[in-house]
């Protein structure tokens, strides 16, 4: 974890396919700032025991404009 200033604890994570999902699972509730696919934050919300996102402070999701081209503009909305 990186500390910037006094005032700000940044971590941030990146939740892609083809990493190791059992070394995702070990430091994700520390994270504050996550970059993914849907795909995978997905699969951690429904495979990751007592996942917890009360940490989290920003969320990019990678591929919205593929999801938004599949109709899923509602949803994401």
């Amino acid at each position: 974890m990186r500390s910037f200033g006094s005032f700000h604890d940044l971590s941030a994570g990146l939740l892609i396919g083809g990493k190791d999902v059992e070394k995702e699972k070990a430091v994700i509730r520390d994270m504050n700032i996550l970059i993914c696919t849907p795909g995978r934050l997905l699969q951690h919300m429904n495979e990751t025991r007592d996942f917890d996102a009360d940490n989290l402070k920003c969320l990019v999701l990678d591929e919205v404009d593929r999801l938004m081209d599949m109709g899923f503009k509602d949803a994401i909305d």
